[in-house]
């Protein structure tokens, strides 16, 4: 050690005896102040710790412990496949409609059955047979679209009945709003007919509007109920 030197001694347990010089330097000088200044700052001198060579070899990380962790992508779709088809893994479908407590469910997601209606009107001659001319009015309060046309009466005979359809703001509907084109409601010689082809009718109906039921023809029959089956939409 240079004579003149500036030195850090330590005392291990206050022992004068024990004194040991842990560090000099020169005389005059301030010691070393910037970390950046000091000497050795690349070396190696902790190998348990990861550094940027260190922290991807398998012997840091054993690819055992990281193989659960990846997939390919084929592993991937083949995991959410079978999660898929995991009825356990998923919410069981309530039929329960008390559970359904809010919220509104789209049409789409309603069941045809639950869907369908019936728009009926009753046209009765009051004890005598049915006259020409039209006979009254109904209003739709939904959207929807007509399925199928009933008809049934208190005797047999035969009626033929045409519908009109137009809106609210249009009211009254006359001939030229006929939605049944060449076939109307039509009973030959019966009690009934039915009729799901309804050929060139115009079957949609939108919220609001009016149907006006007009007799065209009629024999015999004194009282016929019409059933337009619907389907909400």
């Amino acid at each position: 050690m240079t004579v003149g030197n500036y030195v850090l001694v330590a005392i291990p347990g206050g022992n004068p005896r024990d004194a040991c010089i842990v560090a000099s330097w020169p005389a005059g000088s301030s010691g070393i102040r910037d970390h950046g200044d000091l000497d050795g700052l690349a070396d190696d001198d902790h190998s348990q710790y990861l550094n940027v060579a260190r922290h991807d070899l398998p012997a840091r990380h054993p690819l055992a412990n990281l193989d659960p962790l990846v997939c390919s992508e084929a592993e991937a779709d083949s995991k959410i496949t079978t999660h898929k088809n995991d009825a356990s893994a998923h919410h069981t479908k309530t039929t329960d409609a008390s559970e359904l407590t809010s919220g509104e469910l789209p049409t789409a997601r309603i069941a045809t059955n639950i869907k369908n209606a019936s728009l009926t009107f009753v046209i009765d001659g009051g004890g005598s047979a049915i006259t020409t001319g039209e006979k009254g009015h109904l209003e739709i309060p939904y959207a929807c679209t007509i399925k199928q046309v009933t008809m049934q009466a208190d005797q047999s005979g035969s009626i033929v009945v045409d519908i009109w359809k137009d809106s609210y703001a249009n009211f009254p509907p006359t001939d030229a709003d006929s939605i049944t084109a060449s076939a109307p409601p039509t009973i030959s010689s019966a009690q009934k007919s039915q009729d799901s082809t309804l050929a060139g009718w115009t079957k949609s109906i939108s919220s609001g509007d009016i149907l006006a039921f007009n007799v065209d023809s009629c024999a015999t029959i004194q009282r016929v109920t019409i059933s337009l089956l619907v389907e909400r939409t």
